[in-house]
């Protein structure tokens, strides 16, 4: 399994592969609403994968950051 990291990462995780970042609330919604590629770990911490970058700045409808 890849590493997962904690959703509270999330948004700076965006923000440094060049993405504009939505809030932390609405990427949360996203993963219970399971719009966005992620899971809760054994003690039910949220967590993504960060090779879901892609999908998941797809599913928020995210642009680069740069094209702002």
């Amino acid at each position: 399994m890849a590493n997962r990291l904690p959703l509270t990462d999330l948004p700076r995780t965006l923000i440094e592969a060049g993405y504009s970042a939505p809030r932390y609330r609405s990427l949360y919604t996203a993963a219970t609403d399971a719009r966005i590629p992620a899971d809760k770990d054994a003690g039910g911490r949220w967590t993504f994968c960060a090779d879901d970058l892609p999908a998941i700045a797809d599913a928020m409808s995210l642009t680069p950051a740069h094209a702002a």
